[in-house]
């Protein structure tokens, strides 16, 4: 899953331009995830939510139509990964609204190190240049693993090629394509391979119960340690 981040300052069309951004990606038959970041709250006083949590709930989560948690406390970026990981596959996740990121970005006011192009979202209509930006230039959850395999001496030297368009044919090599390892619900960086040895491990034992009906292609593991 590649990132893009869609930066500005207040009222300069970010919203606007994170709706035009995602439209075009759908047409071009990705499947793309948003996450929203925000000073204050997704709950709206007096609603059912509302009630539930000044009750004493932790976390609320409803179900229906759709679906929805709402948890007292923030999430940074890699635990945001992580789960959205675990749910489905998606192709990109369009960021806005925070403050400082090393993923590449479409700003709508002052560009920064990580910026691609600077838009003014109300006077574009089309925007298949910056889909095509996005597609060449964006990359997914860097680890922080420094290992090298991608040519560069580190995952930030890789980052800023990549944006700058100086990588545009390389990706980072060590993406949690096969296993995805989160501890205490954050990401923990596993190189490709310690990636395949734990999946043809788990894979292997999975494959030796009766598990036949399940057709498996994604096998989740959930281990909580005992107090």
């Amino acid at each position: 899953m590649r990132i893009v981040w869609v930066t500005g300052t207040k009222d300069t069309g970010k919203t606007a331009l994170v709706e035009k951004i995602v439209r075009k990606l759908v047409d071009a038959g990705y499947r793309v995830a948003t996450l929203k970041h925000t000073h204050g709250g997704f709950d709206f006083p007096g609603k059912d939510t509302d009630r539930h949590r000044k009750a004493g709930a932790e976390i609320v989560a409803g179900t229906g139509r759709e679906t929805f948690f709402l948890i007292e406390r923030g999430m940074d970026l890699p635990e945001v990964v992580g789960v959205l990981e675990m749910l489905d596959d998606i192709d990109f996740l369009v960021v806005e609204g925070f403050k400082s990121m090393e993923y590449a970005n479409i700003s709508t006011s002052t560009p920064g190190e990580f910026t691609l192009k600077v838009v003014d979202p109300f006077k574009i209509d089309e925007v298949d240049d910056l889909i095509e930006l996005i597609e060449r230039r964006s990359y997914g959850l860097l680890q922080d693993l420094n290992c090298g395999k991608c040519g560069f001496e580190s995952c930030r030297e890789f980052a800023k090629a990549k944006v700058q368009g100086d990588a545009d044919d390389t990706n980072c090599k060590s993406q949690p394509d096969r296993v995805l390892l989160r501890v205490n619900g954050k990401p923990v960086p596993l190189n490709p391979f310690v990636q395949n040895f734990i999946a043809r491990t788990v894979l292997g034992m999975v494959d030796a119960l009766d598990t036949e009906s399940l057709k498996h292609q994604k096998v989740d593991l959930i281990i909580k340690r005992p107090d």
